[in-house]
């Protein structure tokens, strides 16, 4: 596609050289430029695209799109426009790739836990509907069965602008009907997800998070909420009844609402709810009736999990017997109340949780599966937000038998900084609580598994799926079920070498 082409609708003030020139590719990143590429000079929050204009040129770019006018054009065409912000680049790359977006039926699920598990529960019972299904969010982006890289290397629940339009083209083109995906309040606050038409969204809930970027949880709310609050007359909102936030949201959308529940009369009601380590199982009440769910996800936030992708199957008119046998076919998710096999006298449980309300919820899980003791290791991020450090500590000494708090994703912050922000919520809520301090969380998942009896529960929370740890000067391999899979059989094969 030539240049000119890709403007249409955009806002040029000025510009120099070929605008006929065709264009090969789409970059925002100058180590990501390949030959005949349109480079965007992004101002982001720690690098301007600017500065970079003569790396691209070398890496083979052919124009650039400026929001500042260079001193030296590096043999580039330039279009100067307001500001390369995300509607600028969402428009760009959508008629670079033909409005892929535009080709799919796109279901976001926003809240602050839960938003993985629901988007693999939500594939699997489309799946089970005949279609062919996408998956973006935090641990892969997924076409059907296979997995589609972004090529940029991120982290983020919700690619950037570019890498969703790329996205959405790979499926576009491999058949995909359906996408869903996990819609972050960074994506909403940073117009990642601008222009996008869902036709429907999930709330799971909100609780305590990212507080370090939204300052305040009101803002927090404010941004969630704008999600519902822009989906159109014709989408639909499945919202969560018992978190009290879902009222505000209900009055706010004019999408079509269903709610469901627990504890409140919700359209959607889950009732003779039984909590096994295997799974659980209940009776979903709907206004037509009711069937019986037996999941082999374990805990009561997977039951909301399950009642609102059960809402939004209903949505879109999926018989209930035909969502039933999709979320009855979900054994797991990575890194989601996942067991670690080779314990045999004793559960060893791996989970993302890391905010309080998702920490709190694991623990109270755990708890009524056993009858002895619940033990733990955990950290807080660093370089995120520190006031849910001291909660979290707190929620250890209160819920758990012994504890060992370690590192996280320190990231540019001191370890024991961390640390220490953790234990003085830990002292604060139980003086007299067991626990110990291991930065090397290595070693803290070693010593727990070590400490471990017959009949306990081991949680290492915090990490989940993730397979690195971030440090203030490299990134490294590191993935607690790896570890916790050698720390058994370490165990075992000691324990066999005594016999």
């Amino acid at each position: 596609m030539n240049l000119r082409d890709l403007l249409i609708n955009i806002p040029v003030q000025q510009s120099s050289g070929n605008l006929l020139l065709n264009i090969s590719g789409i970059a925002q990143d100058s180590r990501s430029v390949k030959p005949g590429d349109l480079f965007l000079c992004v101002k982001g929050a720690r690098f301007n695209g600017h500065h970079y204009l003569k790396q691209a040129a070398e890496a083979g770019a052919v124009a650039a799109i400026v929001s500042e006018w260079p001193t030296c054009d590096f043999g580039l065409t330039l279009v100067l426009v307001p500001e390369v912000t995300n509607p600028v680049i969402k428009e760009i790359a959508g008629a670079f790739y033909g409005y892929p977006d535009r080709r799919l039926k796109l279901i976001g699920v926003v809240g602050t836990n839960g938003k993985t598990t629901s988007t693999y529960l939500m594939k699997s019972i489309l799946e089970a509907a005949g279609h062919k299904v996408g998956l973006i969010g935090t641990i892969a982006n997924l076409a059907g069965d296979q997995s589609i890289e972004t090529g940029n290397g991120s982290h983020n629940t919700t690619p950037g602008v570019l890498e969703l339009q790329k996205l959405f083209a790979a499926m576009a083109e491999a058949g995909i009907q359906y996408v869903v995906m996990e819609v972050s309040s960074h994506s909403i606050a940073q117009d990642r997800v601008w222009g996008l038409s869902f036709i429907g969204g999930i709330f799971t809930n909100i609780t305590q998070d990212h507080l370090d970027y939204h300052k305040t949880f009101a803002e927090y709310l404010k941004v969630k909420s704008r999600f519902f609050v822009e989906l159109p007359q014709t989408a639909w909102a499945v919202l969560n009844l018992d978190d009290p936030h879902s009222n505000g949201m209900i009055s706010q959308t004019s999408a079509r609402v269903l709610t469901y529940g627990i504890e409140h009369p919700a359209q959607i009601k889950a009732e003779d709810v039984s909590l096994e380590h295997t799974g659980v199982s209940y009776h979903v009440c709907m206004p037509d009736g009711k069937i019986k769910l037996n999941l082999h996800l374990t805990g009561y936030f997977n039951v909301y999990n399950s009642l609102g992708v059960f809402g939004a199957g209903l949505a879109l008119g999926i018989e209930p017997a035909t969502i039933k046998i999709g979320l009855e076919k979900v054994m797991g998710v990575p890194g989601r109340f996942q067991t670690v096999p080779g314990a045999s006298s004793f559960g060893v449980i791996v989970d993302y949780a890391h905010t309080p309300d998702g920490l709190e919820n694991i623990l109270a899980t755990a708890r009524r599966l056993t009858s002895q003791r619940l033990l733990l290791v955990f950290g807080c991020g660093g370089d995120r937000d520190r006031t849910k450090r001291p909660l979290m500590g707190e929620l250890a000494a209160k819920m758990s038998d012994f504890t060992i708090i370690t590192s996280d994703n320190p990231r540019t912050e001191n370890p024991l900084s961390i640390i220490q922000e953790i234990e003085a919520g830990f002292k604060k809520a139980n003086p007299a609580a067991s626990y110990q301090v291991e930065p090397d969380r290595e070693k803290a998942i070693r010593k727990i598994i070590g400490l471990a009896n017959d009949s306990d529960i081991v949680i290492i929370a915090g990490k989940g799926h993730e397979t690195y740890q971030e440090f203030a000067d490299r990134t490294i391999h590191f993935d607690d079920r790896e570890i916790a899979r050698a720390a058994l059989e370490e165990r075992l094969n000691d324990r066999n070498r005594v016999k």
